[in-house]
């Protein structure tokens, strides 16, 4: 039984633990250690998982409580990941290049933000959880992550336009 289970919910969740982790860590090997840990810990301690409650928000936890560890030990995150390629028509290699350095800057960007903010901006924008789950996931108020992603949202916007306009200074 909880084996089946465990497999459901590798399954159901496992690409977005992945996601979470490979955003957090910015390393392909890391997220998948973070991803194989995770669901070892959700196995040893389902007795402990709430059944009556969706099992996301629980593999969020557990998942965002190791990238801390993580990169508490680590005290550097690094942010050299590069993005999958998306099933898109082909852009050509300028293009491509254009969008794996936007990307990364987005990615270097997020990474600056303070710990509270880079938080819930994962949780909402990578792993695509409500305020709902993002609030069990971090034992916070509604309201109070409803504030912090506001806030991120306005700090990675001010990151991103100084950058802008860093490089048409450049240019000119």
């Amino acid at each position: 039984m909880n084996r089946h289970l465990l497999q459901e919910m590798v399954e159901k969740y496992g690409n977005m633990v992945y996601r979470l982790a490979w955003r957090w860590t910015g390393s392909r090997e890391q997220a998948e250690d973070i991803t194989q840990e995770t669901f070892l810990r959700a196995f040893t301690h389902l007795d402990s998982y709430d059944r009556g409650r969706p099992p996301g928000p629980w593999l969020c936890r557990i998942a965002l409580n190791l990238c801390r560890n993580r990169s508490r030990d680590c005290r550097e995150i690094p942010v050299d990941s590069l993005t999958e390629e998306m099933a898109a028509p082909q852009p050509g290699p300028e293009q491509r290049y254009l969008e794996r350095e936007r990307e990364q800057e987005i990615l270097r960007a997020v990474h600056r933000l303070p710990q509270m903010y880079r938080e819930v901006i994962l949780l909402k924008h990578v792993s695509g959880l409500s305020y709902a789950e993002i609030s069990a996931v971090l034992d916070l108020e509604i309201n109070l992550v409803k504030n912090r992603l506001y806030r991120g949202r306005l700090m990675l916007r001010k990151a991103l336009q100084r950058l802008a306009s860093d490089e048409e200074g450049k240019k000119k």
